[in-house]
């Protein structure tokens, strides 16, 4: 993150680099890594673990929904802004953050389950999460297909499928993944920081309450998502990879649909930015704590 903020700085890494490089590991890298990582011998436990992760995932997401409007309104928040801080809350930067975290905190094998975990995050996002930031079901909500089953989806969907199937695919097409996933944790690390290099110095001062809700969004959720496993009795995989996707940053679509369905988009930017610059320091925190 450090050589993509100096790079920004040099603009070596513009923002039409930033643009197609976000695009690169997105639409690429990220798939690549997440269909190679579902390449696992069947076994019951592991569709079981797979099974016990869903129900995780969608009791973390809600709750976390729950508890952001909770929040959100315990700090007097203004009204316009309510939407897009409970979306911030509720949804963290899982996939283009949280998946190089979760590979260099507990290693690749985890990413079997995050996969997984992450189905749930493109489920609610794009339909719980767009009602939450327009404030109405009504004529603004426009349920986006396209956007539910993106590449990143059907890479998961795809690799559990050949999972449940027992299908292992060829070197020829196995080793070219895997040269293709391996480049998703340094080059989506370049562009965090490259995001960061490009943002005025005057974004950081503003209104107390973006502070307040990236610290519950970085500190807060984490701890508290933590507390919730160990209390039952999740295994130290889920635990862990709870904890990362609890505690990454607000995630970067959040701008997107407040952008799309008449949420504060103004806001939105801000939290995006207050949480990422500030998991600088928190995520590695964490990774001392669950190593």
């Amino acid at each position: 993150m450090a050589v993509g903020f100096a790079l920004g700085k040099m603009t070596l890494l513009d923002r039409a680099s930033v643009r197609g490089l976000s695009n690169l590991v997105i639409k690429v890298a990220l798939p690549s890594l997440i269909l190679v990582s579902l390449q696992r011998e069947f076994s019951h436990d592991l569709l079981g673990d797979a099974l016990v992760t869903l129900a995780a995932a969608a009791a973390y997401y809600l709750g976390a929904a729950a508890l952001g409007y909770l929040a959100v309104r315990a700090l007097g928040t203004p009204r316009r802004q309510v939407g897009a801080l409970v979306f911030s809350l509720a949804f963290s930067n899982a996939g283009f953050v949280g998946f190089p975290v979760i590979i260099s905190i507990l290693g690749p094998d985890a990413l079997f389950l995050a996969a997984v975990h992450n189905v749930l995050f493109n489920l609610l996002a794009f339909s719980v999460g767009i009602v939450i930031v327009s404030g109405t079901g009504g004529e603004k909500f426009r349920f986006p297909v396209a956007k539910l089953f993106n590449i990143n989806v059907l890479a998961a969907i795809a690799g559990f499928i050949l999972f449940v199937l027992s299908v292992r695919l060829p070197p020829v097409i196995r080793q070219p993944l895997e040269l293709l996933g391996n480049t998703t944790t340094p080059l989506a690390m370049l562009v965090v920081g490259a995001i960061l290099s490009h943002v005025p110095a005057k974004a950081v001062v503003g209104d107390w309450r973006l502070y307040a809700v990236s610290a519950v969004r970085l500190l807060a959720l984490p701890a508290l998502a933590g507390f919730i496993c160990l209390a039952a009795g999740a295994s130290p995989q889920l635990l862990g990879i709870t904890v990362i996707v609890a505690g990454m940053p607000a995630a970067s679509n959040t701008t997107l649909i407040a952008e799309l369905y008449g949420g504060d988009t103004e806001t939105a930017s801000s939290i995006v930015f207050l949480s990422t610059l500030f998991s600088v320091v928190t995520i590695p925190l964490m990774a001392l704590l669950l190593a």
